[in-house]
């Protein structure tokens, strides 16, 4: 494969030298493989995100300040159906250049920028759109509010069909909770 035209970015990755004073706008459609999302990650995207943003260079640290957006695929957390959710999300993010010298141990502390670093030639924006893109989907999704999730006995999804099992379940050591009562307070 050819090297792209001189002045423009192969997706994510960028050219620190081709990042002007002023900044680099950066559009890109992101495929879902060069994100490698792992099975940890419980999602999966089905299409492409788009980022866009601006790049930009002071010295020798890089600054992106721009958005994620795409449709992201999950489980249910109650009844394991697909859920599909649009996402997005801000990104404010500075990269860095590689830790050097007696200092090469030192760490940043900030609230409002994710760091990153650089390898002093390209900065490679994958793993933060990456990170975005976990970030932004909830940790328990939900295909509707209402729903019943699968039956803890026999396992049928109770938003398709109702079971015969019993809800208590007669072995659970909190079973002798529903015998206390409690006195109302006024």
């Amino acid at each position: 494969m050819a090297p792209p035209p001189s002045g423009q970015t192969t997706g994510l990755v960028v050219d620190l030298a081709k990042i002007p004073p002023e900044g680099r706008e950066l559009a890109v459609e992101v495929e879902p493989e060069s994100l490698q999302l792992s099975p940890e990650d419980a999602i999966t995207l089905d299409a492409p995100v788009f980022v866009h943003g601006l790049l930009r260079r002071v010295a020798e640290q890089v600054y992106f300040r721009g958005a994620v957006e795409g449709v992201v695929r999950a489980l249910c957390s109650r009844c394991l159906d697909a859920v599909h959710a649009t996402i997005g999300a801000d990104i404010d993010a500075a990269f860095l250049p590689p830790p050097t010298g007696a200092g090469a141990e030192e760490t940043f502390e900030t609230d409002e920028l994710d760091l990153y670093t650089h390898d002093g030639v390209q900065i490679d924006l994958r793993p933060l759109v990456r990170d975005q893109v976990v970030l932004a989907f909830p940790v328990q999704s939900l295909c509707r509010e209402e729903c019943a999730g699968l039956c803890q006995v026999c396992g049928v999804n109770r938003n398709e069909q109702q079971c015969a099992c019993q809800d208590e379940d007669r072995d659970s050591p909190f079973r002798v909770l529903k015998g206390l009562h409690f006195p109302e307070s006024s």
